[in-house]
């Protein structure tokens, strides 16, 4: 009786399924992220705990999108999709620059949770918004900006363009918040007339609507006059930098 021979190799396994679930798509799992986020806000967000939310395994979303940084950069993605306004024939780049910050700022109040992540982190240069980079470009070109001065003054705008509704939008504490907001409220009433006499006399215009004196942010008590007068300021500063020579 001859023993088989041990060298031979065996039939090849078939390879592994894709970890998918049936009618999940990518655009399913970004929608679910965006919706995660929304009800929990970022710190809570997770790929296990986005998993459970859509009846699936961690790996499957991670098959569709990615690791968190990727699901994240989708995120900003679909969250600023479609912000960049069309350009109407005859329409000024300062008419179409307060049109883009209007529209960047409705995009992220209507998701307020994904602020920290659009104003703090890198993680959406994953997915660089090149429509915007494009259009902002061509913006600055129309105002006339020169070519040695163009690489700050688009730093400029695309950093403000971030920065006011990202501040306005800022989280919130997490851990009894109706006594936070009590103290701040508190410590704002006990102000000393004899020390700070314009904050004390301002104090009825400001509680609430300034920066530093307020106990809510923008998407319970937005800032719209301040933000039409930020954008009117920007745009100022643009027309005034185009005709500057460099130094």
């Amino acid at each position: 009786m001859h023993r088989q021979d041990s060298g031979r190799r065996s039939p090849s396994r078939p390879a592994r399924a894709a970890p998918v679930a049936v009618g999940l798509s990518r655009e399913a799992v970004i929608d679910a992220a965006v919706a995660e986020i929304d009800r929990a806000g970022l710190a809570a967000f997770s790929l296990r705990g986005l998993a459970r939310s859509l009846g699936v395994n961690a790996s499957v979303v991670a098959w569709h999108v990615g690791n968190r940084d990727v699901v994240l950069a989708e995120v900003t993605a679909a969250v600023l999709r479609n912000v960049v306004p069309a350009r109407v024939g005859g329409q000024s780049w300062q008419d179409w620059l307060r049109d883009l910050f209007r529209r960047f700022r409705a995009a992220l109040h209507r998701h307020p949770n994904t602020a920290p992540l659009i104003g703090a982190g890198i993680v959406a240069n994953l997915r660089p918004d090149l429509p915007l980079v494009e259009a902002l470009l061509t913006a600055l070109e129309q105002a006339g900006v020169a070519d040695d001065r163009l690489v700050e003054t688009y730093n400029a705008v695309q950093a403000a363009l971030v920065g006011f509704v990202t501040q306005e939008l800022a989280s919130m504490p997490t851990e009894d918040l109706p006594k936070w907001q009590a103290g701040i409220q508190a410590s704002l009433a006990a102000v000393d007339r004899a020390e700070y006499p314009r904050l004390a006399r301002h104090m009825p215009r400001l509680l609430n609507r300034a920066f530093v004196l307020r106990w809510q942010n923008g998407a319970e008590a937005p800032m719209d006059g301040s933000f039409d007068v930020y954008v009117d300021c920007i745009i100022v500063g643009v027309s005034a930098m185009a005709g500057r020579p460099a130094s």
